[in-house]
């Protein structure tokens, strides 16, 4: 009997190939002959899977993405306070980004090119509009316990998230000075004096 992740364990060798090629030599400078030859897949193994170089690019993307947010999702369950389910969020953000550099190098590229390119820019916004709903959903869970001030929980999500992504471009693009576990957990904690009754 064939075995049905076959296809699937041969798309994620892919994206593995794909996602040296990229951060070596970057989009444009990438040929699916690079990633066929990286991944010692033929050309035509490449093509039964994806319809172009740009199809690799935005699906790599997609899918490790997704990957990480249903593991932070499932793994903030754990706490049952709403304020401390927001700690452990930036404590496992943290932890995703030191483990996974080579994936969030490659974002870098991914979100620049979302100024030029409108399938990119498409992508980058359901990125932001679920990540933004789930950490509505946090703030939201919070005022109904009585544990967070009646703010506006969408803007307060956005800042969540925008605090993140201030946090991710900064690690990735200077010679940081200062330790992002220690940092993302300052973040939070000052973030939530402010929006934690007294």
């Amino acid at each position: 009997m064939r075995n049905r992740r076959a296809p699937e364990n041969r798309k994620e060798k892919i994206f593995e190939a794909a996602l040296q090629c990229f951060n070596k030599k970057g989009y444009y400078k990438t040929s699916v002959d690079d990633i066929a030859s990286r991944c010692r897949i033929s050309k035509g193994g490449i093509y039964y899977h994806f319809r172009s170089k740009e199809q690799i690019f935005r699906e790599l993307y997609s899918f490790k993405v997704t990957r990480y947010f249903e593991w932070l999702k499932t793994h903030i369950q754990e706490a049952n306070d709403p304020a401390e389910r927001i700690r452990l969020l930036a404590k496992k953000t943290g932890q995703i980004l030191k483990e996974n550099q080579d994936f969030f190098k490659f974002c870098l590229e991914f979100l620049s090119m979302a100024v030029r390119e409108p399938g990119i820019r498409k992508e980058m916004t359901v990125f932001y509009q679920g990540t933004v709903k789930t950490f509505t959903q946090l703030i939201e869970d919070g005022v109904s316990a009585g544990t967070f001030k009646n703010l506006d929980s969408k803007k307060v999500a956005r800042l969540l998230y925008l605090l993140f992504m201030g946090v991710f471009f900064t690690y990735f693009s200077t010679d940081i000075d200062f330790d992002l576990i220690d940092q993302e957990t300052f973040n939070i904690n000052t973030l939530l004096k402010g929006i934690q009754k007294s």
